[in-house]
Formats: structure tokens, sequence, C-alpha cells
């Protein structure tokens, strides 16, 4: 699927001229609202709440409500989404998990300047110093949709490694993985994403 920058504006212009194309602007950001809810629940959260589920209620109020969002832009829709989205997130884990939400997790995956992003972590080598980039608006949809190709292993291990920036340990742990398979998983999750990315300059 290639996208760019004008993708979204489009889609906006297309939802509202005919309802029947709201479909397919939402669909549009079910990957990226998937990989936030993933990143929140967490793999061991699952049993209890799919993240799939989250996404669905956030795109179902999207469509009853579309008609009340006035913004023309992408960052102005991601914004308006997002925050739906969030106001999900937090009631699931009031209600059904009865869980605090790691805000930090929040943080690190993505910003909070409303176009759709995601903060890309590249670990440091020793003696070195961390390099992240923010990869904003159709990028970001476009790496989301990656993403979701991906074995769910391997889109847990690089999301967390990458989107998250937590160590090779703590995925491991999270993931009730060894330390050598989660480094595999993510030596082959980044493989397939650098194979399908026209541009890889972002990564």
């Amino acid at each position: 699927m290639d996208t760019n920058q004008t993708d979204v504006g489009r889609l906006l212009d297309q939802a509202r001229r005919e309802r029947t194309e709201l479909g397919t602007l939402l669909e549009h950001y079910r990957p990226f609202l998937r990989i936030v809810a993933e990143a929140e629940i967490g793999p061991r959260l699952r049993a209890k709440c799919d993240p799939e589920d989250v996404v669905q209620q956030t795109l179902a109020e999207a469509a009853v409500n579309f008609a009340q969002f006035s913004g023309t832009t992408e960052p102005e829709f991601s914004a308006w989404l997002q925050q739906m989205h969030r106001h999900n997130l937090n009631d699931v884990f009031r209600r059904v998990l009865a869980e605090k939400r790691d805000v930090d997790r929040e943080q690190r995956l993505y910003e909070s300047d409303g176009s759709a992003s995601f903060c890309w972590n590249e670990p440091a080598a020793e003696q070195t110093t961390p390099s992240q980039r923010l990869i904003r608006g159709e990028k970001a949809l476009r790496l989301a949709h990656l993403l979701q190709e991906l074995p769910a292993a391997q889109r847990d291990a690089v999301r967390m490694r990458h989107l998250e920036g937590r160590s090779v340990r703590e995925i491991a742990d999270e993931l009730d993985r060894s330390v050598v398979a989660v480094a595999g998983l993510i030596k082959r999750g980044l493989e397939t994403l650098r194979g399908r990315m026209h541009d890889e300059s972002w990564m």
C-alpha cells in the first residue's frame, strides 16, 4: 500500500462528500491504533482484553461522531481519533483490567503533537548515545501497516525494542522467551520491514 502526504486529506474530502468512503478513511488508521493498543495492553494482558476490540470501539465511535469533526488535515484528524482511543484504553484499564496504565510507555511510543506519530529508537552501541527519530503522518501510518503484517511475536519484539525503547532482556521477560530468541525475532522483523519499505531512510 503506497501512501503520500496527501492521502489523509484526500480521504477526508471523500468521506465528507460520500459517507460510504468513511470506512476507507477509518481503515487507514486501524493498524496505527492497533499498534498503540497492543503496546499499552501488552502481551500478558491480551487474554483479558483483545487490543482489536478497543480499536473496533474507537473506529465505531469515530464513524458515529464523524459529522462533529470540523478539521481538514491529518494532524487534526489524528488528534481527534487518538483522543477517543486514549479514552477507550483508559476505560479498559479502569473497568476491565483494574490495572494502572504505564504512562511512561505511552510517552515513549508516540508524541502527542496531533499527527499520527511514532518515536523510532535505535539502540546505542557501547559508548555512544542512543538515537531517536520521530516518524510522523503518512510514514507513521505506513509503518503501522507494515508492522501489522509481521508475525505477532516479531511485531511485539520490534515494537518493544524500537518504538518503546526497551532492552532485549526486558522484552525476553515480557514475552517469556530467551534473550537469544528475542534477538532473532527482532532481527527477522527488521529484515522484513526493510525489505518491504521503498524508502528506508527513516529506519
